[in-house]
């Protein structure tokens, strides 16, 4: 007899957390076009920034000599000409400098230092905005970036550090609109364009991210980030077969992620390319520590699903194994259940009654034990017994559509088609079913021939 146990092999279910991650790139961070806007030479734009005297620029000059080989020098330098009076030029130099150190908390202090004394400071808001994303307080650098923006500021950098923010915090129209910005100005910008399609994949506008990847992939078709994209595009689209391509691919250029073998094996399944499926699955599954119990569990009956017994309840055990009795009473309970399962599929019917009961006993309002109960006591002919299993399995809503139909299904082996068709419409009113509809059909024409003939 056919497995019970229902497992369902749909679209893998999609969230954010498995479309590629934002990140800004290593090449965001040294781009020429970056280093040159936020460091800069420590000079001023007078017609927009503060003014700075003879003195200061002396200062200034003195710093300029010791920065390019005594950093630590020129900022303890520095350090002691800045005072309250002085210009904003010198605590932005100074901010500068410390940021150069990796000393983030002392630069944004520095450079907020230098907006109050000069409240039009625009690279000084600039500046604030890329330590605050260095720190990650991305509404502050937010805030700040977009200051400078408004101030007049109009480089590819800014706008890809606000979309790259604005994405952080999921203001996704935000984002879409500063990463258009940035290529714009930045054509071969990586960290705009991956923003951008990231900003299509969190909007659900799949079929726009998947044209710009297709696109993008032409150019460049090694790029990770692209492939990994694109297949959560198609998942999200229900495009089976070309997702599976996608993440094959991913998995031969040995960038599959853990999570990724969990989805593609399932793909493989759904596609009854069952061989490939327990490929990838043994390769998730030799993680232990990567893996959490309910991923186990979940391989484990689709194991069996599918037919594997063996390699299901050896799978079993080796759960057991690995995770000893450390794992929460619902999981014992699957565990529990899916052993019964492969004693009852594979004619151990003695072993199998004996664990439901237990199940039953421990979890008394579960319905699938009872389910199982019912089908043992079918086969072994013991009619009142599974009906009243089926029953009590039909008060549990995980389990009562299925009840319905096996229950059904020996009405029909006692020839008491009349029940077994009030069974099947009630079955069909809770979750219609193409296969199920075309059974209640024959048994309506099976009773109607019967009735025709007496």
């Amino acid at each position: 007899m056919k497995s019970i146990l229902l497992i369902s092999f749909f679209l893998p279910f999609i969230t954010h957390a498995d479309f590629p991650k934002p990140e800004l790139s290593k090449d965001f961070w040294n781009r020429p076009s970056f280093v040159r806007s936020f460091i800069g030479d420590y000079g001023f734009r007078s017609e927009i920034e503060p003014r700075i005297n003879k003195s200061e620029q002396f200062v200034l000059q003195e710093v300029v000599a010791k920065a390019d080989n005594q950093l630590e020098d020129a900022i303890t330098y520095l350090e002691s000409r800045v005072d309250e009076e002085t210009s904003a030029a010198l605590d932005f130099a100074l901010a500068t400098m410390n940021y150069q150190m990796g000393r983030l908390t002392s630069s944004a202090q520095l450079y907020e230092q230098a907006i109050r004394k000069f409240p039009s400071f625009l690279r000084a808001y600039k500046n604030l905005g890329f330590v605050y994303l260095s720190l990650g307080r991305h509404e502050e650098a937010t805030k700040n970036l977009s200051e400078a923006i408004s101030l007049g500021e109009a480089d590819g950098v800014t706008y890809v550090a606000l979309g790259y923010c604005h994405l952080h915090m999921e203001n996704f129209i935000s984002a879409e609109n500063a990463y258009r910005m940035g290529l714009v100005l930045l054509q071969e910008s990586k960290d705009a364009r991956n923003g951008l399609i990231n900003c299509f994949l969190y909007t659900q506008r799949h079929s726009e991210a998947l044209a710009l990847l297709d696109e993008l992939l032409v150019k460049e078709p090694n790029d990770f980030f692209c492939h990994r994209a694109r297949a959560s595009a198609l998942l999200a689209l229900g495009e089976e077969k070309m997702a599976t391509v996608a993440l094959e691919t991913l998995r031969r250029m040995g960038q599959l992620k853990l999570s990724d073998h969990i989805v593609l094996g399932d793909l493989y399944h759904n596609l009854e390319l069952y061989d490939q499926s327990l490929e990838v699955y043994e390769v998730a599954l030799s993680q232990k520590d990567q893996l959490s119990l309910s991923q186990y569990i979940r391989v484990a009956r689709i194991l069996i699903g599918r037919g594997s017994y063996s390699e299901g309840f050896a799978y079993l055990d080796k759960i057991e194994n690995i995770f000893g009795s450390g794992y929460s009473k619902k999981d014992e309970y699957e565990i529990r259940l899916l052993q019964a399962e492969v004693l009852r599929v594979t004619g151990k019917d003695e072993e199998a009654n004996k664990l439901l009961k237990q199940i039953i006993a421990q979890h008394p309002l579960e319905g699938e034990a009872s389910l199982m109960l019912g089908l043992l006591s079918w086969k072994n002919e013991n009619y009142v017994e599974a009906e009243v299993h089926f029953q009590r399995a039909a008060q549990d809503s995980k389990s009562e559509v299925q009840a319905l139909i096996e229950h059904a299904r020996m009405m029909v082996s006692e020839n008491q088609y009349s029940k077994a068709i009030s069974l099947l419409e009630k079955a069909q009113s809770l979750k219609p079913q193409a296969n199920v509809q075309q059974y209640l059909e024959s048994i309506n024409n099976l009773l109607s021939s019967t009735r025709i003939k007496l």
